[in-house]
């Protein structure tokens, strides 16, 4: 007797890793900013995140969508997303509409959520905190899974569940990026260990119609 699995299709996310070069437009905006942070376009009330700073990206825009746009292609090779989800009579460009950094301190978070657009994507330019300093200065360090500083993807499976794919983030992960569908649910947990900023860049590539 002749057995083997067969699984459905779904959709996935993209992992790449930058390097300081890539980035250093963007890292040299971030610097901007921290440096005097009233000087701003503040993107709180656009945000769903429970992070005091939230900052537009202005001067790095045009530098982030080149520097992602190519991984858009990758992803669209892999699992034919755009052909899925298209509702348009005509092709039309993919433009990246909103750009963002957050500096997410000690017990801020960022609840679940999705996106607007078609692709988002998140960097970590700064992670302050080891995976071992979280898991000894977590409250849930005695919990059967301690999700300190965690990113966490959410999705339904073939039975119509809700499942999670966590990703525990610590500073190994800086220049770190991830490409996902718009609409794919995912949260951001607090730290503990630091005093310090997390800093992360996100943005949202729309149909420019």
């Amino acid at each position: 007797m002749e057995v083997f699995t067969q699984n459905f299709n779904n959709y996935g996310f993209l992992h790449c890793k930058f390097s300081n070069d890539d980035l250093a437009p963007v890292r040299e905006e971030i610097q901007k900013i921290q440096t005097d942070f009233t000087a701003s376009q503040e993107m709180n009330s656009a945000l769903i995140g429970n992070i005091e700073k939230e900052f537009k990206l202005v001067d790095s825009k045009n530098h982030l969508e080149q520097l992602v746009f190519p991984l858009l292609t990758h992803y669209d090779q892999a699992y034919d997303y755009i052909a899925h989800i298209s509702v348009l009579s005509k092709n039309v460009p993919i433009v990246l509409k909103s750009a963002w950094v957050n500096f997410q301190l000690k017990h801020e978070f960022n609840p679940s959520h999705d996106h607007d657009g078609i692709f988002s994507f998140v960097i970590w330019t700064k992670i302050p905190y080891t995976r071992s300093g979280e898991d000894v200065s977590s409250p849930g360090k005695k919990s059967k899974e301690n999700l300190a500083g965690a990113f966490e993807f959410q999705y339904t499976d073939a039975l119509g569940r809700i499942q999670s794919h966590i990703i525990k983030v610590d500073d190994t992960m800086e220049n770190i990026c991830l490409v996902f569908p718009a609409k794919l649910r995912h949260a951001v947990y607090p730290f503990f260990s630091t005093d310090d900023f997390r800093i992360s860049v996100s943005g949202n590539f729309v149909f420019d119609v």
